[in-house]
């Protein structure tokens, strides 16, 4: 911060330059206070400091310098230049600084080449040049300078911050200050004590021997296992004459939150390869013993846990539960409800460990999200494969596990076109004006912003992505600014729950600035077991509703198991043996091709499946359409009807060449007009190509745009 001061002195142009948790924004804010405090003690000739923070890759380069009406060619003035002129026409003594917290790339910073050098002019199309006063400093806020050319850098006075340099410990001491009355003393020696043991050796094994689901940093997990550990201690958020716990109850409470929100803050970055890898490390440590050379992190003292994890499985499996105070199986908080049976297969969640864990964490992450350090204003991420669920789970929880009365709901979905006014526009939409520059969601609710696909808006020349951007403008400073009248709109009483994929594909990683801002929960692919509990589930409902009063039933039943067996092994093999190559690039599978399966054999026309070996011929049927149609040559065609022709024999105890003699196909489109359509064999391929004549004849009487098309079976 000195340095800081120092440089605010000698250049009017200047960058504080570093990664996340460095130190750059709470220096800048610290300085400003101080130097306001010495003005009003009258001491050293300070004088108080107006800072004008603006992000330049949340708004277009007209929004940010001001742009002509293409139609009109009237000039509208942009964000920079108002508060720049704003700050250079007050004649009063106050410091002022014009604050870009946000990344420096050739597209915007070129046209401030004049304003860093010593002419100190900015010069706008419009034509007018507006001259910097004796009291202004612009300052940059990048988190590098990979993009910036020589002439900028060159112009400007560097401060760096290295987060390494600051480490853990100064988080944790500031963040027990922030912890209600009724932790005692004793109870923030004890997490100050687990946290010097557990959390630097837990994160150099992560570094060193496991691979993260989406990179994060160091004192990004210190801070989510301190959120976390935060939301979960309800007990203590009383008054503190209503605290009811004793201090042995206190200690064993403290103890599991702490190595609860250690298993799902640090440890729950990795994958599911390194979950196991994990799970072993952590149990380890707690026992008493860190191994090398892991113990040169951290200060392992001299505590011991008196309520470690249980012996069985690994720790994922556990929840601690505060109203007990034991540690419980998630598998015993699942939800045993039958659903509706009139649901499609997509819109059916069936419980499994994975929905429980998740939807309990995402409660408790949202419904204590408002906490009182600076830095602990809580948003959810969770990152994982394709098909996991992660949607349903949100979607479904969001709209129907919390308090109508407490919670709204702003959806968003982000894709590789979403810009950064689209996403505020949505958002200030479904908010109500609190007072004169301050918004938010009605009177006593919080607004939820759930923001789907949070990393695929596509990256601009320099790697800005603006709609990112815009977000963390409102973590860093709660508001953006309203794009008619350019006045600050600040955003009030809101939660960020975002979900995305891993990196890679067209998701790109996200910046290190916006990440520390999130709790991020990592999905796994679905055990085998949680695969087998859906779909099981799912296929036995659907053979008891259809063939229920059957004198089959019996045989029908036996399928559920058989089917789910056999098209989860059929995926993994799929999955294992047919990779993607530069000749087969869309050789990619996921837990929506199985689901597709599924959701096909549930289309069946159930009148029509009359013997138990016609749900077979189904199931091999929609294996083909999802799996073998991507095929590309006839190695892999013969592959993969080797593939189903083995688990036909080995677990249906069937003949493949029996049950499908010919060429199979299943359709609705048989009985052209029939109400409803019918999922059903295609028996007679040339009535067939008559129908789809018909169809195409149909189609060209209705419309100038005709389509001469031949139809024959191959297409």
């Amino acid at each position: 911060t000195i340095e800081l001061y120092e440089m605010i002195v000698v250049r009017h142009g200047l960058m504080v330059v570093g990664y996340s948790y460095g130190g750059k924004t709470c220096s800048y804010r610290v300085l400003a206070d101080t130097l306001g405090k010495l003005c009003e003690l009258g001491q050293n000739d300070e004088n108080k400091v107006r800072v004008y923070a603006m992000n330049p890759k949340s708004i277009t380069m007209g929004q940010l310098y001001g742009q002509f009406d293409p139609v009109s060619h009237e000039w509208t003035d942009g964000i920079l230049a108002i508060n720049y002129r704003t700050a250079a026409s007050d004649q009063g003594p106050d410091r002022k600084w014009v604050m870009f917290d946000g990344p420096v790339d050739a597209v915007w910073i070129e046209n401030m080449n004049t304003v860093l050098d010593d002419n100190k002019k900015l010069c706008l199309v419009s034509g007018e040049i507006i001259q910097m006063s004796s009291t202004m400093n612009m300052i940059f806020e990048p988190q590098d300078l990979e993009v910036a050319s020589p002439a900028t850098v060159s112009r400007c006075g560097m401060v760096y911050y290295e987060p390494h340099q600051i480490g853990l410990y100064p988080s944790l001491s500031s963040w027990l200050n922030t912890l209600p009355e009724t932790v005692s003393e004793s109870n923030k020696n004890t997490i100050e004590s687990l946290f010097k043991w557990l959390v630097p050796p837990a994160i150099k094994f992560i570094r060193r021997e496991l691979k993260e689901v989406s990179p994060s940093s160091d004192i990004q997990l210190g801070w989510s296992l301190l959120k976390m550990f935060e939301s979960l201690i309800t007990p203590f958020k009383v008054e503190p004459n209503k605290f009811a716990l004793d201090e042995k109850a206190a200690l064993t409470v403290v103890e599991g939150v702490f190595l609860f929100s250690l298993t799902w803050s640090v440890c729950c970055s990795v994958d599911s390869a390194g979950r196991n890898k994990m799970s072993d490390f952590i149990r380890e440590c707690t026992a008493g013993t860190v191994p090398s050379p892991y113990n040169e992190e951290g200060d392992r003292g001299s505590y011991m846990i008196s309520n470690p994890f249980p012996k069985e499985g690994t720790i994922y499996q556990y929840c601690y539960s505060v109203e007990s105070k034991k540690w419980v199986l998630w598998t015993g908080l699942m939800s045993r409800d039958p659903f509706a049976q009139h649901l499609q297969p997509h819109e059916i969640i069936v419980p499994t460990i994975d929905t429980t864990r998740y939807t309990f964490l995402l409660d408790t992450c949202v419904q204590n999200a408002q906490l009182p350090h600076s830095l602990n204003r809580m948003g959810v991420l969770l990152v994982g494969p394709t098909g996991t669920g992660k949607t349903i789970y949100i979607n479904n929880h969001l709209l129907n596990g919390l308090d109508k009365d407490k919670f709204s709901i702003i959806p968003l979905g982000f894709s590789a076109q979403t810009s950064a006014s689209q996403t505020q526009d949505i958002i200030d939409a479904k908010l109500d004006k609190r007072r004169k520059g301050v918004y938010g969601p009605p009177m006593g609710k919080q607004a939820i912003v759930f923001v789907d696909d949070l990393n695929m808006p596509a990256k601009e020349i320099y790697g800005a992505q603006p709609p990112i951007e815009l977000i963390r403008q409102w973590f860093d400073h709660q508001s953006w600014y309203d794009r008619k009248t350019f006045e600050v709109r600040t955003i009030i009483d809101v939660i960020m729950v975002g979900v995305m994929g891993p990196p890679g594909g067209g998701r790109v990683a996200l910046t290190n600035r916006v990440m520390r801002h999130y709790n991020f929960l990592a999905f796994t692919e679905m055990a085998t077991r949680s695969l087998h509990m859906i779909f099981s589930t799912i296929m036995s409902t659907w053979i008891q509703a259809s063939f229920g009063q059957h004198p089959k039933i019996a045989e029908y039943s036996a399928l559920t198991d058989k089917v789910v067996s056999a098209t989860a092994h059929v995926y993994k093999t799929v999955l294992k043996e047919l990779l993607p190559t530069p000749a087969k690039s869309h050789y990619t599978f996921n837990l929506r091709d199985l689901a597709k399966t599924f959701q096909g054999v549930l289309m069946g026309d159930t009148k029509k499946l009359t013997e138990p070996e016609d749900v077979v011929r189904l199931w091999i049927h929609e294996c083909n359409r999802v799996f073998a149609d991507r095929l590309i040559n006839k190695e892999d065609h013969q592959w993969f009807l080797e593939l189903i022709t083995s688990q036909v024999s080995t677990r249906f105890s069937l003949d493949y060449n029996e049950l499908v003699p010919g060429r199979l196909m299943f359709g609705d489109y048989i009985v052209p007009g029939a109400e409803p359509r019918l999922y059903q064999q295609v028996e007679d391929f040339e009535k067939l190509v008559k129908t789809m004549e018909e169809y195409l004849d149909d189609y060209n009487a209705s419309t100038t745009k005709k389509m001469s098309l031949v139809m024959f079976l191959d297409a």
